[in-house]
C-alpha cells in the first residue's frame, strides 16, 4: 500500500488512499495485519553469517595456512603422526576462535536491540509508545523536538516544526515543515509537506501519517544504493593489530634464523632433506606458536562481553570505543535534573497573585494550557518531568484539565528552547478573546512583565531566589491578554507587556545512591562537575547537599561564562564545581576546556542542542528515559536509568575491562616470549632442539585459548576505583609492563634450558642411550613450560596482589581452564598412546616432582615481586 507523491496532496488525500482516520490512527488489528504483510520499519542489513560460516572462516587466517604447511612439510618427511596432529590442532583452533566470535556477535545483537528507538502513535485513538521498528504505513505518528523521524510521513499538523536534513539532503540548514501541499515535482530537498526516515526535529512538535517504511522510504532508496558497510575496530584493536603485525615480522625474522642456525651446525654430509625439513617444520611451529593470532578475537570478546555486563548495570554502549576510553576518565559533567536527582518532579510551591483560590487556580490552569504534557484516559501523564508536575498538581486537586484545555484552544505556539528557557502559547478563551501564557524560568519571564511595576518584579524576583536557595526549581508564568491571531514564531513582538501570575515551586530529591557516588568519583580521581540549566541557588543546594561543592568551590553562572575568556576559563576551572543557567552552547566550551588541560570528559545530555557537546567530549552520555533522540544518536553511551551513579559504575567497569586486556596481553606475550628464547637459547649453545614441532602447537593451543580467554571474566581489584585514572594515550604495554614480560619469559626460559641441559648429561655412564636421553629431557621441558605457563597465569591476575589474597575461586573459569590444561598435559605424557602421538616418554614421580617444582618458580618469582610491591605501599 503506497501513494505516489503524497507532498502533493491534502492529508485527506493521503488518508483515503492509505485507509486510516487522520484522528484516530489505525486499529491494533489492521496496524498487526500491515506489520505482517509488510514487514518492519528497518533498513535491510547484510545477511548475518550463519554458524558455517563463522567457522569455515577461521581457515582463512594466516596462521591457520602456516599450519597447513606444517602439516603438508610433515606428509613430505613421511610423518604421518606428526601432519595427523597438526590437523587437530587446526580444528581445534578454529572451534575456539568460533566460539569466541559467536558469542562477541551475539553480544553485539543483544546490545543493538536494547538500544532499538521508540516512537509516540496513535492507535483507537490513544497515544502509544511503540518500538520505531513496529511502525507501519498509515499510522498516524507524534513528533517533537528532539526526535529522530523514523519513517517517510506527510505533515498532518506543525507547530513551529523545524527540521535537519543534512544525513539525507547534505543541506546544512534547517527545514521549516508545513502542512501546505507543494508540487508534485518538486525536489527532494522542497517537498516541505514531508518528514523523511533519518531525519531529526530540532524545533517545534508535528503529527504525520506514514507514507513509506523501511527500504521504500528515501533513506532505504539510498541504503539499497549504498550496501552495507564493515564495522571499525577499536583503537585499541588497532593498537594490537599493529603490534601483532611487528611481532609477526619478528618471528618469521626469528624462525629464519633458527632455520639457519639448525642447519648450520650440522656437517654438511649430514645436511638430507629429512633434516632441511625438520627444521623448516620447527621453524613454523616456532612462528605459529610466538603470534598472538588470537589476540583480536579475544579482545573482541572481552569488549562485547563487557558491554553486555554494563548493560546489566543499565549503561548501554553504543560504540565499543566507548569502553577502552571509560577507563581514562578524570572529569564527568553531569546533568542535575533526572541524573544526580530523581527526576520525580513534585509541585511543592504555588505562589499566585492573589493568593486567594481563585488566584491559585487561574496560576494552575495557566501551567496546564501552556504545557505539552498530555493526560491519558487512564489518568496518567505523558510530557516532561517538569511540566507533568503541574498537570499532575492540578489533577490532584480536582480540577477538570479536559475541559478547560477544551475551553481555551491553543492556536498558536513558540516551543520551549534551551536558549530561552521558557515557551508561549496563545490561547483563545471562551469569550473569543486571544490570550499569551508564557511559562519558564523565573530569571527569564519575569524581567518580561514590564506591565507590572518595578516593585512587583523586584518581590517576586525576591520569592523566586528565597525557592531556589531551598532547592526548589522555580517557574514563573505570565500572561497578556487582547493579542492578534497568531504569532508566527515572533517571540520579540509576543512577549512584551506581560503581567505576573505567579510562581510554581518543583522539588527534585537528590537519588539516595548520588551522594556515594561522588564520593567514589573523588576517590577514584575523577572530578565531577554539575552542569545545569536551573537557577545558581537550586544548583548550590542541591551540590552542597550531595557535597560535590567542597571548601573553595564555585558556582558560576552562563552570564559570567560569557564574560570569561577561553585563557580566564581555562586558569579557573579547576576552582568550578557548578555551572548554572548554562546553554549547549556553554557546554562545548566547557569540555573543550578540560581537554585542552589533557582531561579526558564524560558529558551527559538530553536534549537536540546538546548533540554537539556529546559528540565533543571523549565520552557522550545520553539519556535513555527523558533523552532525545538526536542527544542518544550522539552519544557513545546511554543511561538506561538516567542515573548518575550508573556513569560511575560503567567507569568502573571500563576500568576493569582494560585492565583484564592488559593481563591477557602481558601473559600471553611473555608465554610466546619464553617459546622463542627456549629454542634460540638451545641453539645458540649448541644443543639439540628442546621441542619438537608438535610440543609447541601444543604449548600454543593448551595455554593460549581458554586461560586468556578467562581473563577477561577476572573481577574488579578491590582497589580498582581507589587508583587514578590512566593517562588516556598510555599505551597497553607500559615500561614496566615490558620489563615484566622479559623478566619472566628469561625466568622460563632459563628454567627450561638448565633443566634440558642437565637432563642431556645424566646417566651418560649408565644403559641409557642419548636417544632415551634427549627424548626424557624433551618430555620434561614440553611439561615445565607447559605448566609454567599455566601457573604463571594465576599470578597475572593482578599485577599488585598475591592471588592467596584475592583467593583462587574469585575467578572460577579460570581456575578451571587451569585445572583442565593441567589434565590434559597429564594425559599426554602418561597415556601410552598420547605418548607415542607426540614422541614424549614415560616420567617417574620424581620426575612428577621436579617439574611440578620447576613449574612453579615464575609463579613464585612474581608473587615475591608482589611483597615487593607491598613494602613499598603501591
Amino acid at each position: 500500500m503506497t501513494v505516489s507523491t503524497p507532498w502533493s496532496l491534502t492529508p485527506a488525500e493521503v488518508a483515503e488512499q492509505l485507509q486510516t482516520n487522520l484522528r484516530d490512527g489505525l486499529d491494533q488489528r489492521e496496524s498487526a495485519a500491515r506489520l505482517e504483510r509488510n514487514g518492519r520499519n528497518q533498513l535491510r542489513e547484510a545477511a548475518a553469517k550463519n554458524r558455517w560460516q563463522l567457522f569455515l572462516m577461521q581457515f582463512l587466517d594466516v596462521m591457520v595456512g602456516l599450519l597447513v604447511v606444517a602439516a603438508l612439510i610433515s606428509v613430505v618427511i613421511g610423518e604421518w603422526i606428526d601432519a595427523l596432529l597438526i590437523a587437530i590442532i587446526v580444528v581445534v583452533n578454529a572451534g575456539i576462535g568460533f566460539v569466541q566470535e559467536w558469542r562477541a556477535e551475539e553480544a553485539i545483537q543483544a546490545l543493538q536491540k536494547m538500544s532499538q528507538p521508540h516512537t509516540r502513535v496513535r492507535r483507537n485513538g490513544e497515544l502509544c509508545d511503540i518500538p520505531a521498528q513496529d511502525v507501519v504505513v498509515g499510522d498516524v505518528i507524534e513528533l517533537r523536538s528532539g526526535d529522530i523521524v523514523p519513517v517517510d510521513a506527510r505533515v498532518l499538523s506543525a507547530a513551529d516544526v523545524e527540521v535537519d536534513e543534512s544525513a539525507l539532503t547534505g543541506e546544512s540548514l534547517a527545514v521549516t515543515k508545513a502542512v501546505a501541499s507543494v508540487n508534485a515535482s518538486s525536489d527532494l530537498g522542497d517537498r516541505t509537506s514531508m518528514l523523511f526516515s533519518g531525519t531529526a526535529v530540532i524545533r517545534g512538535h508535528a503529527s504525520a501519517i506514514v507514507t513509506a517504511t523501511g527500504m521504500q522510504t528515501e533513506l532505504g532508496h539510498i541504503a539499497e544504493l549504498l550496501g552495507t558497510t564493515e564495522s571499525r575496530q577499536t583503537p585499541l584493536q588497532q593498537q594490537l593489530v599493529r603490534l601483532g603485525r611487528v611481532l609477526a615480522a619478528t618471528v618469521i625474522c626469528v624462525a629464519v634464523v633458527v632455520f639457519i642456525l639448525g642447519v648450520e651446525r650440522e656437517p654438511r654430509e649430514n645436511w638430507t632433506r629429512h633434516l632441511f625439513s625438520e627444521m623448516l617444520l620447527t621453524s613454523v611451529s616456532l612462528a605459529v606458536a610466538a603470534i598472538p593470532e588470537g589476540l583480536p578475537a579475544i579482545i573482541s570478546v572481552t569488549l562485547a562481553l563487557g558491554s553486555g555486563r554494563m548493560a546489566q548495570r543499565h549503561a548501554i554502549i553504543r560504540k565499543l570505543t566507548a569502553v577502552e576510553t571509560l577507563g581514562a576518565v578524570n572529569v564527568i559533567c553531569s546533568d542535575k535534573t533526572g541524573t544526580l536527582t530523581q527526576n520525580v518532579m513534585t509541585v511543592n510551591e504555588v505562589h499566585s497573585v492573589d493568593a486567594s483560590d481563585e488566584g491559585r487556580k487561574r496560576l494552575l490552569q495557566a501551567g496546564v494550557l501552556c504545557n505539552d504534557a498530555e493526560l491519558t484516559a487512564s489518568g496518567d501523564v505523558l510530557g516532561g518531568a517538569t511540566e507533568a508536575a503541574i498537570v499532575k498538581r492540578a489533577r490532584d486537586e480536582g480540577m477538570d484539565i479536559a475541559q478547560w484545555k477544551a475551553d481555551h484552544p491553543r492556536v498558536d505556539e513558540i516551543p520551549f528552547s534551551s536558549e530561552r528557557k521558557r515557551m508561549a502559547t496563545l490561547n483563545r478563551t471562551p469569550e473569543g478573546v486571544h490570550r499569551l501564557l508564557v511559562k519558564g524560568a523565573s530569571d527569564r519571564v519575569l524581567p518580561l512583565c514590564t506591565n507590572d511595576s518595578p516593585e512587583q518584579r523586584e518581590a517576586w524576583s525576591r520569592r523566586a531566589d528565597e525557592l531556589a536557595r531551598s532547592g526548589s526549581r522555580v517557574l514563573a508564568l505570565a500572561q497578556r491578554t487582547g493579542m492578534d491571531g497568531q504569532l508566527n514564531g515572533d517571540a520579540e513582538a509576543a512577549e512584551v507587556g506581560l503581567t505576573c501570575l505567579g510562581l510554581v515551586g518543583i522539588v527534585d530529591p537528590i537519588r539516595p545512591e548520588a551522594k556515594e557516588a561522588v564520593r567514589r568519583c573523588r576517590e577514584a580521581g575523577i572530578r565531577p562537575i554539575m552542569i545545569t540549566g536551573d537557577h545558581p541557588g537550586t544548583a548550590e543546594s542541591i551540590a552542597r547537599e550531595l557535597e560535590l561543592l567542597q571548601e573553595g568551590d564555585r558556582v558560576v553562572r552562563g552570564s559570567e561564562l560569557d564574560q570569561m575568556s577561553d585563557e580566564e576559563l581555562f586558569e579557573q576551572l579547576d576552582q568550578i564545581a557548578v555551572f548554572a543557567r548554562v546553554t549547549p552552547q556553554h557546554k562545548i566550551r566547557i569540555v573543550r576546556a578540560h581537554q585542552q588541560a589533557d582531561r579526558t570528559v564524560a558529558m551527559t545530555g538530553d536534549g537536540v542542542n546538546d548533540a554537539p557537546a556529546l559528540k565533543q567530549a571523549d565520552i557522550g552520555v545520553a539519556m535513555g528515559i527523558n533523552g532525545t533522540d538526536v542527544s542518544r544518536q550522539a552519544a557513545s553511551m546511554i543511561l538506561a536509568d538516567d542515573n548518575f551513579a550508573t556513569i560511575v559504575a560503567a567507569v568502573e567497569e571500563g576500568r576493569v575491562i582494560y585492565n583484564n586486556i592488559r593481563k591477557f596481553v602481558v601473559y600471553l606475550l611473555t608465554a610466546n616470549f619464553s617459546e622463542v628464547l627456549v629454542l634460540i637459547g638451545a641453539l645458540l649453545l649448541g644443543m639439540p632442539i628442546p621441542l619438537l614441532p608438535v610440543h609447541i602447537l601444543w604449548i600454543n593451543l593448551v595455554t593460549d585459548g581458554l586461560p586468556a580467554l578467562a581473563l577477561g571474566f577476572e573481577p574488579a581489584e578491590a582497589n580498582v576505583m581507589r587508583k587514578p585514572p590512566r593517562p588516556r594515550n598510555e599505551s597497553i604495554l607500559t615500561g614496566e609492563r615490558l620489563r615484566g614480560i622479559i623478566v619472566v619469559g628469561l625466568l622460563m626460559a632459563a628454567v627450561c634450558l638448565v633443566l634440558f641441559a642437565v637432563e642431556l648429561r645424566s646417566n651418560v655412564a649408565g644403559n641409557v642411550t642419548y636417544e632415551e636421553r634427549l627424548s626424557h629431557a624433551r618430555t620434561l621441558v614440553f611439561c615445565v613450560l607447559s605448566l609454567s605457563q599455566l601457573f604463571y597465569v594465576l599470578a597475572v591476575r593482578s599485577f599488585e596482589t598475591s592471588v592467596f589474597r584475592m583467593g583462587f575461586w574469585s575467578n572460577y573459569r579460570l581456575f578451571g581452564a587451569i585445572v583442565a590444561g593441567s589434565c590434559l598435559q597429564i594425559l599426554v605424557v602418561t597415556v601410552p598412546w598420547f605418548s607415542q602421538l607426540f614422541r614424549v616418554s614415560s616420567l617417574g614421580v620424581a620426575d612428577v616432582l621436579l617439574l611440578m617444582g620447576l613449574s612453579l618458580i615464575p609463579f613464585a618469582a612474581v608473587e615475591l615481586g608482589k611483597l615487593r610491591y607491598a613494602v613499598r605501599g603501591h
